[in-house]
C-alpha cells in the first residue's frame, strides 16, 4: 500500500509541476512579493486567477527588524482574485548571526497581509496608477505599506522595453495597539501613527520612490530604484516564462537576493489547447 501510495504521491506532484510550468506568465517582484523592483512596488496590470509564491533574502545591514544586527528571509504568496484587485500574504523571519542568536526567541516569524487596487489602467497616454495598503489589523508590522503608485512602460525596440515607475509611501498608518496574548477582537485597538515612532524605525517605504526596468524580450532585465532611502541596482532572470531569479546591490553595499513562481488557476495549460 505505502507503494502505491507513493507512486501516487509522484504522480500528483509531476502533474501539478507539468500544470505550472506550462503556463506562460510574468511579473517581476519586490521584497514583499508585489510586482515591482527591489524594494519598491509598481501599478503594472495583472490578470485575473495570476498566483505567485516566492522567496527573497534582505541582507544584514538592511533588516527590517533589527538593522546590522540579523539578516533576514521573506516568503510571500500573492493572488490576483479580481482583475483589479488583489491580495498578498508574507512571512518575515529573522535569520542567525554572528551579533545575535534569535533561535531561542523567534517564533513563526511576523505575518502581513497587503491588498493592492488599481485604480488606473495603463493607456497610451497615461500610467497606470496602484493604491497598496497593509491590512490595520496586523499587530506588528516591519513590512508596513501604504503607498500610491504610477507606472508606465515604453517600446523602445521589439526586443527592449522600459518600465518606468514612481510612487509614495505614507509616514502614517493604522495599526492594532494590543498585543498578541491579548483576547480582544481583530477590529479593536485601532490607533494613528507615524512609522517614524513605531517599534522597528525602518523607514520601509516612507516618502518619495521611483525606479526603472530595462526588460529584454521579458526574459531578463536591469533595474535601479531609489527606495525612500538608498540607491538600488539588480537584474533578473526568466525561465520558461515561469521561474524568475532576481538579485540586486543594495546601496553599494550588500547583496539581496530572491526567487519565484508564477501561475495562472483559471487558465487552461499550453498542452492541454494543443489538444
Amino acid at each position: 500500500m505505502k507503494m502505491v501510495e507513493n507512486r501516487s504521491n509522484k504522480c500528483i506532484i509531476g502533474v501539478l509541476v507539468l500544470l505550472l510550468f506550462s503556463l506562460r506568465l510574468f511579473s517581476q517582484t519586490n521584497l514583499s512579493g508585489k510586482p515591482g523592483i527591489l524594494y519598491t512596488p509598481s501599478a503594472l496590470e495583472l490578470k485575473d486567477g495570476d498566483f505567485q509564491f516566492g522567496y527573497n533574502y534582505n541582507p544584514i545591514h538592511y533588516g527590517l527588524i533589527g538593522a546590522k544586527k540579523n539578516p533576514e528571509q521573506v516568503w510571500y504568496a500573492r493572488l490576483t482574485l479580481l482583475p483589479r484587485f488583489e491580495i498578498s500574504i508574507s512571512l518575515l523571519q529573522i535569520l542567525n548571526s554572528k551579533y545575535r542568536d534569535v533561535s531561542q526567541i523567534q517564533g513563526i516569524g511576523d505575518r502581513s497581509m497587503d491588498f493592492r487596487y488599481l485604480i488606473l489602467r495603463e493607456t497610451a497616454k497615461r500610467p497606470s496608477l496602484t493604491v497598496i495598503m497593509t491590512a490595520p489589523f496586523i499587530i506588528h508590522g516591519p513590512m508596513l505599506t501604504h503607498v500610491l503608485v504610477a507606472t508606465k512602460n515604453f517600446t523602445l525596440t521589439d526586443s527592449w522595453k522600459l518600465e518606468t515607475s514612481i510612487g509614495y509611501g505614507s509616514p502614517y498608518y493604522i495599526y492594532r495597539a494590543v498585543s498578541n496574548n491579548s483576547n480582544s477582537t481583530f477590529l479593536k485597538g485601532f490607533v494613528l501613527q507615524k512609522k517614524s515612532t513605531n517599534n522597528f524605525k525602518n523607514h520601509y517605504l516612507e516618502g518619495p520612490f521611483g525606479g526603472v526596468i530595462l526588460h529584454f524580450r521579458k526574459k531578463a532585465g536591469l533595474m535601479a530604484e531609489y527606495d525612500s532611502k538608498h540607491l538600488n541596482i539588480g537584474g533578473y532572470v526568466t525561465f520558461f516564462k515561469k521561474w524568475t531569479l532576481q538579485a540586486g546591490l543594495l546601496n553599494g553595499d550588500q547583496v539581496m537576493f530572491g526567487t519565484s513562481l508564477n501561475t495562472n488557476l483559471l487558465k487552461a495549460p499550453t498542452f492541454l489547447k494543443k489538444k
